[in-house]
């Protein structure tokens, strides 16, 4: 069963390296219980799924960075916006499997499924009145986590990302290799906004937030698992 997670999850679709967090937790399982027994572990099942988001969120992010080479510029924009709904709605989820998980390991039975979310103010509250010290761990990404639940709640609820394509000439004259992709940096983005007043418009390239918020993301999960390690070792 070496490799559990990796099989799991789409880290094995990407292939490229799962973190050595995630290694390092399953090994812990497997020495301590059968393989059969491991699978059904309730903190296993928490760190299986916290492995599968953060994969989701390494699974969007290489099809945004392949659709920008597409030959048709036009459909390359469209299919990237499409791509970020997926690639902000993966980082929420990811989010909330960190969420679920620290509610089940140090607040059994205290929060309803809609109330583990680290949007939620009794969360903090509670997670505060359960272990001070763990609150404060995790208080040190409430901003990342605040910058993805305002990305996903626009992106999922209102407005797909606004993402058009930039070039000094004519689309249409111009070779694709000079041809740009960038999105606006801002949430509920219309193209009535960039109509209005295009200097006030912010542009970056697709990948700005993943290249942002990426490493943060790893340091969540890793803060996760050895809550998990923790608490079931």
């Amino acid at each position: 069963m070496k490799g559990y997670l990796y099989n799991r999850t789409a880290y094995c679709l990407l292939g490229v390296t799962i973190p050595q967090f995630f290694v390092e937790t399953e090994d812990c399982f497997q020495k301590r219980f059968t393989e059969g027994r491991f699978l059904t572990h309730p903190t296993f099942t928490l760190t299986e799924n916290l492995c599968r988001r953060m994969a989701d969120v390494e699974f969007y992010a290489s099809y945004i960075y392949e659709e920008r080479k597409r030959a048709d510029a036009y459909g390359a924009a469209a299919g990237i916006g499409t791509l970020l709904v997926g690639y902000f709605s993966a980082c929420k989820s990811l989010l909330d499997a960190g969420a679920i998980t620290l509610a089940k390991i140090y607040m059994p039975g205290q929060l309803s499924n809609k109330q583990m979310d680290f949007a939620k103010r009794l969360f903090w509250t509670r997670i505060n009145q359960a272990n001070t010290k763990v609150c404060k761990r995790y208080l040190s990404f409430k901003g990342l986590s605040d910058d993805i639940i305002e990305w996903r709640d626009a992106t999922v609820h209102r407005l797909t990302p606004l993402v058009v394509i930039h070039s000094s000439t004519a689309p249409d004259k111009t070779p694709r290799n000079k041809i740009e992709i960038k999105m606006v940096a801002q949430p509920d983005a219309e193209i009535k906004d960039i109509v209005k007043a295009p200097k006030n418009i912010k542009w970056v390239e697709p990948l700005h937030f993943h290249k942002k918020w990426h490493s943060q993301l790893l340091s969540f999960c890793e803060e996760v698992c050895s809550d998990i390690r923790e608490q079931t070792f």
